[in-house]
This record gives C-alpha cells, sequence and structure tokens, in this order.
C-alpha cells in the first residue's frame, strides 16, 4: 500500500511539473533568450499609417525584423462600442507585416472624444473604454508574438493633455495590461515609451515606477532622443537600470521604442546625409552592447519635402522614397551581423574608439569598430588569420594579417569578418 502511494505521489509530481513546463512555453514572450542576445533580431523601425505593402516589402529587405506603428482608438472606434480594424487599413498592414515576416510593434493611444475632454485618460469612464478597445485589438492581432506599446510618451504635454500625470498613466497601466496579457499570451506588454532619457524623464519614470507599475509590464520602453552622438547613451541606460533594480526584482529589460536623429536636428545640429546614416549604425550598435534586447529607428520616411523642418527629416527614405545612404547602412549592419550577438568591448588606447565583437552560435567573429573623433589608423592586437573588412555602406576588401591588424577608424563603422 505504502509502495503504490508513493508511486501515485512521485506520478503526481511529474503531471504537474510536465503542465508546469507546456504552461510556461505556452506564455513565452516573444524577447525569448535568442531575442535578446542576437542583434539583427531587434532591430526595427518606426512608420506611419500612409505606408503601402511595397514599403512593407522594402522594409523587410533592409533587414527590419519590427514595424512599429499606432493603433489609434479614435481611428477604430467612432461608435461606442464597434471597433473597424477593417476599413482603418490595419488589417491590411497586419497582413502585410505576417506575410513578410515582420514583427508588429502596436502603440495603443490615444484619447477619444466619445469618452474624454482632452488628449489623456483621466476618468473610469475612459479608462474602461480604452482597456475594452485593447483587448479587441490584442485578441484581434494575437499569436505573432507582438509587442503591445500602452500610450506615447505621457510624460510629454503635446501627447497627454493638458497636464501629464504618472497617477493617472499608472492606473491606466494596470487596467490595460492584463487584459492584453489575457487576449495574446504569446503579446509583450511595454510601458510608458517616455520621451527623453535625461535627468527630469528619470525623475518622472521613478515616479511610475513607485506606483508598483514594473509588476504590470515586461519592458520599460524610452525614447532616448538627443543632440549628443548615440555613444553618450550609455551612461543614462546605467542609470535607468539602476532605478529599475531599486523597484522591482523582475528581470525588466529596457526598450529603444523610439530613436532618430534628423538631417535639420536645429540650426546648430545639422547632419549630412552621411553624418545620419554613421548615427542611425553607431545606434543600433551602442544599444547591442548595453543590452538593449529591441531598438526602433525614427523614422521610415521623411515626412514631407522641406529640408529645413526637423521633424520631416528623420527617415531612412526620402520623402519621394528614394533611399538614403541610412538605409544602405542599414542593410549592410542586418546581412553581416545575422545571427551574431554582442560578445565584448575590446579596449584601445586611443579615447573615443569603438571596437565592439560581435559571435555566432558556431563561435565566428565580427569586429564592429569607429571612432567619435577624427579619421586615423590604429594597430590592434589579433591572432593571426584573414577575413573581409566591409564598410559602412557594404564596400568590401580582403585582408589577411599576423599578429595584429591595422585598422582605419571612421566615424562610420566598419566590419571586420574574421574567417
Amino acid at each position: 500500500m505504502k509502495k503504490s502511494f508513493i508511486v501515485f505521489l512521485i506520478l503526481i509530481v511529474f503531471l504537474v511539473s510536465l503542465f508546469s513546463a507546456y504552461l510556461l512555453k505556452k506564455e513565452e514572450s516573444p524577447l525569448s533568450k535568442n531575442d535578446l542576445e542576437v542583434i539583427t533580431n531587434g532591430v526595427g523601425v518606426n512608420i506611419k499609417r500612409d505606408v503601402t505593402e511595397e514599403d512593407i516589402e522594402t522594409i523587410a529587405d533592409a533587414g527590419f525584423k519590427w514595424v512599429r506603428v499606432d493603433i489609434t482608438w479614435e481611428k477604430v472606434e467612432t461608435k461606442k462600442g464597434q471597433y473597424n480594424f477593417e476599413d482603418t487599413g490595419y488589417d491590411d498592414l497586419n497582413k502585410w507585416l505576417k506575410d513578410n515576416n515582420l514583427k508588429p510593434y502596436y502603440i495603443l493611444n490615444y484619447s477619444n472624444n466619445l469618452y474624454e475632454e482632452k488628449r489623456s485618460i483621466v476618468t473610469e469612464r475612459g479608462r474602461n473604454a480604452f482597456t475594452e478597445f485593447a483587448s479587441a485589438a490584442a485578441q484581434r492581432y494575437s499569436g505573432q508574438g507582438a509587442i503591445w506599446e500602452i500610450w506615447n510618451e505621457p510624460n510629454f504635454k503635446t501627447f497627454w493633455d493638458p497636464q501629464p500625470s504618472y497617477n493617472q498613466y499608472a492606473k491606466l497601466v494596470k487596467a490595460v495590461s492584463p487584459v492584453v496579457k489575457k487576449q495574446d499570451k504569446s503579446g509583450i506588454v511595454v510601458a510608458p515609451a517616455v520621451s527623453g532619457l535625461n535627468k527630469d524623464s528619470l525623475v518622472w519614470l521613478e515616479s511610475l515606477f513607485k506606483e508598483n507599475t514594473l509588476n504590470d509590464i515586461d519592458a520599460v520602453s524610452v525614447h532616448p532622443y538627443r543632440y549628443s552622438s548615440p555613444e553618450s547613451i550609455s551612461e543614462d541606460y546605467i542609470k535607468l537600470k539602476k532605478l529599475i533594480g531599486q523597484y522591482t526584482d523582475k528581470n525588466i529589460p529596457i526598450l529603444s521604442g523610439e530613436w532618430g536623429y534628423s538631417m535639420a536636428q536645429s540650426p546648430e545640429h545639422r547632419l549630412t546625409e552621411g553624418q545620419q546614416a554613421n548615427y542611425l549604425t553607431r545606434m543600433f550598435l551602442i544599444n547591442a552592447q548595453q543590452g538593449v534586447p529591441i531598438s526602433i529607428w525614427y523614422n521610415w520616411k521623411n515626412n514631407g519635402g522641406d529640408l529645413n523642418a526637423r521633424e520631416q527629416n528623420f527617415g531612412v527614405l526620402w520623402y519621394d522614397s528614394e533611399p538614403k545612404l541610412s538605409y544602405l547602412a542599414i542593410q549592410t549592419l542586418t546581412n553581416q551581423l545575422e545571427g551574431y550577438h554582442f560578445s565584448k568591448q575590446i579596449h584601445s588606447d586611443n579615447n573615443g574608439d569603438y571596437i565592439l565583437e560581435f559571435k555566432n552560435s558556431d563561435d565566428e567573429k565580427i569586429l564592429a569598430y569607429w571612432t567619435t573623433n577624427s579619421n586615423h589608423n590604429s594597430i590592434i592586437k589579433l591572432a593571426t588569420g584573414k577575413g573581409k573588412l566591409i564598410s559602412m555602406l557594404g564596400a568590401v576588401r580582403h585582408v589577411e594579417w599576423g599578429k595584429s591588424i591595422d585598422l582605419k577608424f571612421l566615424p562610420s563603422p566598419s566590419y571586420l569578418v574574421i574567417e
């Protein structure tokens, strides 16, 4: 009798273990270990709703894996309780994404004058209605490993009017997150898509974290725009990681949910086409070095033809859809680093020089290197070998070396593929 009981207990433990493993597998986040490590799995771009199917195909050709786009509440629900995803173009867009093996990064926003007076949600009625809208969207586009971002830049008055409120936003996150997770078990919920990553935004984030919101989300999304070069982000990420660690024991990654450089930054900060391509490439590389699993470049295409207008000149394509150098730069990066993850940063005696080592599953190595200073040559110690030098825009040169290699450091990253 006793032996039978022990066998019965062992069987129960075994079945419980199997069931638990099944649940974990079923609810696995799209930010799996592989996604967290492989740089090209996290490369994305922001689009506007007026993109065409050809745009989506071209985005895939560039090597982007994620597409970030608004699902605008007031566009979808023009009559109370009725959600129109078909005529608003979202069904077509979602189909194009699936056809091209692209993952959706959906932003659930903004307000709706059927329920709220301003561009914010400050009433229980508005919160309940927005939650129903979010539930309908998550159910309709479930099973794709989508990212679901709650709002966009709620710490910025333009997007949370008349006054940004971490308290009201926290209430929205707590209402929406469990509903979205229930409707789309393959998805991941992120917030708050905070505007800026600086002293002020860190204060706002800490206030939000004090509302216990980190227990409701899977990642913290930030928009670290700046006039300075991409490398300046490193200290800000360190501060944010430390802040997150003060308010949760969960492993909460940071997503660079929107970041780009306009060629018309300001009268004092103007970029050439080549400089924008440099910054784009370095942004993705630095984010990989900092352990940021997903990076979204803003924007896919210039919004207009005025070359002096900042907002119109973030695109990797010109307004007429012709590719910029930035398009060639991202295509080169994704082609070269497909399947590779960041391994380590190699020390350089020259301040401003960056040498990042990437490896793939076969332990093959690629070095991405550049400088934030002026052009110069530097001798790097390296085991005897041969390989290819590939420029930021894809030019290839075969090389061999002894115990060191003489590399030319430019503001535009180059790749040394070690064979």
